[in-house]
């Protein structure tokens, strides 16, 4: 006893130690569970009490009429650090098992003794592997993404600085698959010492080796070559936290050599060990021989990227623009019945997308040449489609182009008229109302395969051509200046096809320029000429005034087959990323398309720090959801097509915010989502507020997307 002060422990209920002073007692207040509740900071047996920090011996006096009762007060434990058990933990899911461990946290006393903290707050410093409990500790994996991350407990100190303390959790996620048909003991199969027999392995073709891919590219159909009835394969996919094993049996006839990746797997993949390369392998158990053949590993590698929007490219058997929707492998024929040409074709081509994914315009019929442009945003499914102007297939005919490009604010369109062979004059039209418009200055003539600068600046082209743009074994590439609404300033040659006349592979047709999407590089095609279904080509790319030229090399692959360079919008991961079309083989010929020559459309990343001639290309993928049974060209990635808040609508799927509204006018307008009706990811919208907070989501083209940067 110490005069009548009595001492009170609060073991259990702090992370500190107090005194309470018994001669004058503060008065109960309300309930409590935690200090942090607390004016004075302390919580005693459920209750907020007055305290004074006892951490010190008081053997002075203190001023007063009491000052003789703080006489002798002995040192009291205070809380000096905090320790997180365990240190490491490292959880394995399989087959989406979502595993868990709590981590529990300690007060260090001065005293060197241990309580158990109350009031502990936890977190983590990155949730891509799972979730926690920010009261109980308690981390629970998503069972999608391997990885480690820094679990973070954190104690508050009333009037001093919080206690802190780390460990690591470390999640291994694996996931095995089994195609009907194989057997019970297919895994046992692998066992023991492989043959030793490179004639004998699977040959796996796709992926290629090295490709560079946005991680929400849609999971791709792993193929390889050789294998007879019987034989087993087995596919391995793996980063160093995360492993898909899948066992494939050969059915006889019919048998693809493939296998489409998981989608759960494909995405664990994808965004597990972010900076680490992912490892394919396809292994062959060979029925014949009882033994297995491992098989040659490859990479690939996901960029910090995600590409929204879709992918409007020609079906050129079907004479129909078709639409692929990021992420997804599903042809959207949005447009099935073309309004009819001159001569009654019911066919569109040539088409080119406006920047904000709104608008698309197309020559109709096979060479007749009418022009027409729709709205995207609209039902295009009736017969005909509708049209933003009206299409007149008799005389007086409406606006006819070969070629076209819109202007970054989508009032105009630049289009090449074709006249003769020889001569192709530059002209703009007004899309909205299908008229050509005059023009202050001289426009270039003999000029095809128009593209205008995302800055609005230039028009590059094509001139000096022999004949007309889809036919031209002749080339030079030209800018024209553009210097105000309507008004053209000079034009000059950025580049000679003749120039590169002794390339791979040699020929003088620069064709089908393209803007990066900061306007300071231009990608083209060079060869022997324009025709992708005949010509051999290569691509390349220079500087927006024509200096530094550099051939890509891994574009191109060994083959001089590449076409169509086309930039997207979007600038992401690091990245630029181009479209291009190619008569390269694509897998194998069940599967894919080898030995066809059929075009399809591949998609290259385009590095925006590389060194002055430096080949700034990557690898490339083939782009999902293509018929590799037809001939596939002239691809336009576009952002999600929406119509931006303040426009008019007439039913809610047609904004990008998702709501269609009545307006300060009366009239309906696009307008945002109220806040409890914020926009989840994937879903369109018109600015990053749209989208739903605390998720991490940006307004990127037109879509609330995971912020990569």
């Amino acid at each position: 006893m110490y005069g009548n002060r009595g001492i009170v422990l609060a073991a259990g209920a702090s992370a500190f130690l107090f005194l309470q002073l018994g001669c004058s007692p503060a008065p109960s207040s309300a309930s409590c569970t935690t200090n942090l509740e607390c004016d004075s900071g302390q919580c005693l047996d459920g209750r907020c009490v007055a305290i004074v920090d006892a951490s010190t011996d008081r053997t002075e006096p203190d001023e007063g009429p009491d000052a003789s009762i703080d006489r002798d007060v002995p040192s009291v434990p205070r809380a000096v650090g905090l320790e997180l058990l365990p240190t490491e933990a490292e959880l394995l899911s399989v087959d989406g098992s979502r595993p868990e461990q709590v981590f529990r946290a300690t007060a260090v006393m001065s005293d060197g003794s241990r309580r158990d903290a109350v009031g502990v707050t936890f977190s983590l410093e990155s949730r891509a592997v799972g979730e926690i409990d920010g009261a109980s500790g308690q981390f629970l994996a998503n069972g999608i993404r391997g990885g480690r991350t820094t679990v973070r407990a954190t104690l508050p100190v009333p009037g001093g600085e919080d206690l802190a303390a780390t460990a690591t959790v470390t999640v291994r996620v694996e996931r095995t698959y089994r195609a009907e048909g194989t057997p019970p003991d297919v895994a046992d199969r692998f066992d023991g010492t492989p043959l030793d027999s490179p004639v004998a392995r699977a040959q796996m073709v796709y992926p290629l080796d090295g490709a560079v891919m946005p991680q929400n590219v849609y999971p791709a159909e792993i193929q390889w070559l050789s294998g007879s009835e019987g034989d087993v394969f087995r596919i391995r996919l793996s980063k160093p936290h995360v492993t898909t094993t899948a066992y494939v049996s050969h059915s006889g006839a019919g048998f693809r050599y493939a296998w489409l990746v998981a989608e759960e797997a494909w995405r664990g993949l994808a965004q597990s060990d972010l900076d680490e390369p992912a490892r394919i392998a396809v292994d062959r158990w060979i029925a014949s021989t009882d033994r297995w053949v491992r098989g040659e590993e490859k990479t690939l590698r996901f960029a910090r990227a995600a590409l929204t929007g879709a992918v409007y490219y020609w079906d050129i058997e079907r004479g129909r623009i078709v639409r692929i929707l990021d992420g997804t492998a599903r042809r959207d024929e949005f447009m099935p019945n073309p309004p009819p040409a001159i001569r009654g074709d019911r066919c569109v081509g040539c088409h080119v997308v406006s920047p904000t994914g709104r608008w698309m315009a197309g020559r109709l019929g096979g060479g007749d040449n009418v022009g027409a442009v729709f709205d995207l945003t609209v039902d295009l499914t009736p017969d005909p489609a509708p049209t933003v102007f009206p299409v007149r297939n008799s005389p007086p005919y409406s606006a006819m182009w070969a070629m076209a490009s819109w202007s970054p604010d989508e009032t105009r369109l630049v289009t090449s008229h074709l006249l003769t062979d020889l001569n192709e004059p530059l002209r703009f039209l007004d899309p909205f109302t299908g008229s050509f418009v005059p023009v202050s200055g001289t426009m270039p003539r003999n000029a095809t395969h128009p593209a205008w600068s995302p800055d609005g600046t230039q028009i590059a082209y094509v001139t000096n051509v022999n004949r007309w743009g889809g036919e031209c074994s002749v080339g030079d590439i030209g800018v024209l200046d553009v210097t105000g609404a309507d008004t053209v300033g000079s034009a000059r040659i950025l580049h000679r096809g003749s120039d590169l006349s002794s390339s791979d592979p040699p020929g003088p047709a620069d064709s089908y320029p393209t803007w990066s999407p900061d306007s300071r590089r231009i990608a083209f095609a060079h060869g022997s000429g324009c025709r992708s279904e005949r010509d051999r080509a290569a691509l390349y790319v220079m500087n927006r005034d024509g200096t530094d030229v550099v051939r890509m090399d891994r574009a191109n692959g060994d083959g001089a087959l590449n076409f169509q360079p086309r930039f997207s919008p979007f600038d992401s991961g690091g990245y630029y990323w181009l479209s291009f079309l190619s008569r390269r083989d694509y897998g194998n010929a069940v599967a894919g398309t080898r030995g066809s020559g059929r075009q399809q459309i591949w998609v290259t990343a385009i590095r925006k720090d590389a060194a002055p001639g430096e080949d700034p290309s990557e690898v490339p993928y083939w782009l999902p959801g293509q018929n590799t049974g037809s001939r596939n060209i002239s691809a336009y990635w576009a952002p999600r097509a929406c119509r931006p808040d303040g426009e008019r609508c007439s039913v809610d799927s047609e904004c990008c915010g998702g709501y269609c509204i009545p307006g300060s006018e009366g009239e309906p307008v696009c307008s945002p989502p109220p806040p409890e009706r914020c926009r989840r990811a994937g879903e369109t919208c018109s600015s990053t507020d749209d989208c739903c907070e605390g998720a991490g989501l940006s307004c990127i083209a037109n879509v609330c997307s995971v912020n990569l940067e």
